[in-house]
């Protein structure tokens, strides 16, 4: 009687550890499971973030932005494309003045200024520009008269000053983005003018 018990309370510890192990092995699958659904999310969540990225970086550009101190800095900025989604990317290009390019306004795009001529060999033709570019932004200048505190008590009328600045092109007049492309020839530095455009890319 001694041996059938003893032999029944080994078979029932050896089914307690079976059934232990079996839980164990369930315990480590479920947390595998658990794992792989998280490392599956965070790498949805960075596969998402990598596109967002890649859609900013084709859709921005790094452009010199004129701080109220009085200092230039170049900061991303974006520039919501006006070709259908997908089909453009956007450029910046530096080019000397004459820059040989005849600007127009774009047929099918409402308030777009596009390149209809670039003169082969001419300087935007050199920095990259092409014909059915769309100017989305560009450096302009502007003559302010600055006037100290102390010139003013004294009766005097001030200093011109010239200012450069990233000038938006989206949706202005024809007219007002010739001039702005033109006042970048009153640059007491002559810098390069700085334009960002739009390509389509089909």
């Amino acid at each position: 009687g001694t041996f059938a018990l003893s032999m029944a309370t080994e078979d029932e510890a050896r089914k307690l550890r079976e059934e232990a192990q079996k839980l164990r092995e369930e315990i480590t699958s479920f947390q595998k499971e658990k794992d792989d659904a998280i490392k599956e999310e965070q790498e949805t969540e960075r596969q998402i973030l990598l596109e967002k990225q890649e859609v900013r970086m084709r859709y921005s550009a790094e452009v010199p932005i004129l701080k109220s101190d009085g200092n230039t800095v170049l900061e991303r900025c974006d520039f919501p494309p006006r070709f259908p989604r997908d089909t453009s990317t956007i450029e910046t290009f530096n080019a000397n003045l004459p820059l040989g390019i005849i600007l127009g306004e774009d047929d099918e795009i409402p308030g777009a200024i596009r390149v209809d001529e670039v003169v082969e060999d001419g300087n935007g033709y050199m920095a990259g520009v092409r014909e059915g570019d769309l100017l989305r932004a560009c450096t302009a200048t502007q003559v302010t008269m600055e006037t100290p505190t102390w010139q003013l008590m004294a009766g005097g009328i001030g200093q011109p000053k010239t200012k450069r600045f990233m000038y938006s092109v989206d949706g202005r007049p024809f007219e007002e983005v010739m001039d702005a492309v033109a006042s970048n020839r009153m640059d007491p530095d002559e810098r390069p003018i700085v334009w960002v455009i739009e390509r389509c890319d089909i």
